[in-house]
């Protein structure tokens, strides 16, 4: 059945979009990816630095002033740990020639062809998956935002969240920008966690990427594939010529018949 098999389809994609990290946080990798483990352990340090700014109101410029560096250091350690450990990806796909912010999906496309060769699946079946993610969504519906009594409704409840929030003795002492930066840090991990989660609809759009691409690489892969045993080839193209010239010169010595 079409649905068993693009359930198989989106396990493999699963595992695809988990492969990056698998191997970064492994002790024995500890070594040559030293700086992204710094860069993440830092995150402990800059939340106590941030944490004493609630007894010493001078130290919250600083911790703002960090905030900035320590995401940019952590998010690009990151990537060049992933090239470190993966080099044949990175090279096959010319990940290092993508934007920054589309490296990681190549890398775990990249996952998905090498599952999907593995799996047997042919450039047919994969275009033919591919037309058939299309009927595995539900209808659109229009988003509870576009409703002008709920999105009011949302908008009253933040504004006056907000008041509220403001008016607490934590908040009117002056610690309110340690929360914030607190707050921004958990953000900032957050986003990183879910970077990789993704809704039903926008992952039902990228399974179909995938399969497009991997029907393009399979068959070019497949035409790019040298013949078994060349020489028989050139044997038989041999064979053929010379058959034919035989063939020329026995029209040529045929005796044409005069007509009276």
């Amino acid at each position: 059945m079409k649905l068993m098999e693009w359930t198989i389809l989106k396990n493999l994609y699963k595992l695809s979009r988990k492969r990056p990290n698998k191997l970064l946080f492994k002790r024995g990798n500890a070594r040559k990816l030293w700086p992204m483990w710094l860069a993440a352990a830092s995150t402990i340090p800059l939340c106590i630095f941030a944490g004493f700014g609630i007894k010493y109101p001078g130290l919250t410029l600083y911790a703002y002033i960090a905030l900035a560096p320590w995401a940019f250091i952590l998010y690009f350690t990151r990537l060049k740990a992933l090239r470190t450990v993966y080099p044949q990806q990175f090279s096959d796909h010319a990940i290092d020639h993508q934007s920054w912010m589309e490296k990681e999906n190549i890398l775990c496309y990249a996952f998905f062809l090498e599952t999907v060769r593995e799996e047997g699946y042919t450039t047919q079946k994969l275009r033919e998956l591919s037309a058939y993610s299309d009927l595995t969504c539900k209808p659109p519906r229009p988003p509870l935002s576009q409703n002008l009594i709920f999105a009011s409704l949302i908008a009253f409840m933040i504004a006056l969240s907000t008041e509220v929030i403001k008016a607490t003795p934590f908040f009117t002492l002056g610690k309110g920008s340690i929360v914030l930066i607190l707050g921004s840090v958990v953000l900032f991990c957050v986003w990183l966690v879910l970077d990789g989660v993704q809704s039903t609809a926008y992952e039902r759009v990228r399974i179909k990427r995938y399969l497009d691409l991997a029907a393009y690489d399979l068959d070019d892969a497949a035409k790019n594939i040298p013949s078994v045993n060349p020489d028989i080839d050139s044997f038989d193209t041999r064979v053929s010529l010379t058959s034919s010239q035989r063939l020329d010169s026995e029209i040529v010595r045929v005796p044409v018949r005069e007509t009276t």
